[in-house]
């Protein structure tokens, strides 16, 4: 995919995966709950990551059901019961077309310059009425100013401004966009999909938490990278660590666009 920042081969990246977990599963299980996941669908996860949405899927669709999760790297996916993992590149494998009741993708279109390719050939693979789901996150431009409302301590505002804004130049540099998300259900309606729905989540996370946050892990990788790059300098980078280890301290890391439609 060559935009994807992060690095499954990082001894934390895990760690920082199941992090992003314990922020979004809710949201992405209510919104899977409601549009009736259950006892004999077919689902196909794509860019599955950490796997705690595949295993849920497992569960939810009976001994009836099948799910296949995808990754370009599945180092921390394996099969189970109903579940079926493989490496796989949404842009260039092949897909099975009309073959699923849900394809569902979460933080995934964001690290694509070919974002909408690949939402085509998911969309592919749903099978009529199938319904498709994309979640992808939105920071910096206008959230990051929404998002800084809830810093504290109010002191720091302007430093999570430029960290908003280094991570957003971050992707920029590489193709990847953490700006897009918005448009996503333009973006479902362009593909074809019917029913097109959307919600925006937003968490506000306190610090000092005795795991890793998963804004803390995502900066702690790539801290280097925006110093060597100017764009934080290694002060400002110790200031917000320590922010985001501060029991008295609250961040609204990102938001979780969730947008979905059903195939015709």
């Amino acid at each position: 995919m060559g935009t994807y920042l992060y690095d499954q081969a990082w001894e934390r990246e895990r760690q920082r995966l199941t992090a992003l977990e314990d922020l979004f599963d809710d949201t992405t299980r209510h919104r899977l709950d409601l549009l009736g996941v259950g006892e004999g669908w077919r689902c196909l996860e794509v860019g599955a990551g950490a796997g705690s949405t595949a295993r849920w899927l497992a569960e939810r669709v009976g001994a009836t059901g099948h799910i296949v999760a995808t990754d370009l790297d599945p180092r921390f996916l394996s099969d189970g019961p109903r579940l079926k993992v493989i490496a796989h590149d949404i842009l260039t494998d092949d897909v099975d077309t009309e073959a699923y009741d849900l394809v569902h993708a979460r933080a995934l279109l964001e690290h694509l310059a070919e974002r909408d390719r690949a939402l085509s050939r998911m969309v592919s693979a749903a099978r009529p009425g199938g319904w498709v789901v994309i979640e992808d996150f939105h920071l910096g431009g206008s959230a990051g100013t929404m998002f800084a409302d809830y810093f504290a301590p109010a002191a720091e505002v302007g430093l999570y401004h430029r960290v908003t804004a280094a991570f957003s130049a971050m992707f920029t540099a590489v193709g990847a966009d953490l700006t897009f998300a918005p448009r996503l259900p333009s973006m479902l309606l362009a593909a074809g999909l019917r029913d097109v729905r959307a919600t925006v989540f937003a968490p506000v996370v306190r610090g000092g938490a005795d795991a890793p946050s998963f804004a803390e892990l995502s900066l702690g990788f790539l801290s280097g990278r925006m110093a060597a790059a100017g764009l934080l300098t290694q002060d400002e980078i110790d200031r917000v660590m320590a922010s985001l280890r501060d029991p008295s301290s609250f961040i609204t890391p990102m938001a979780m666009v969730t947008a979905w439609g059903r195939r015709p």
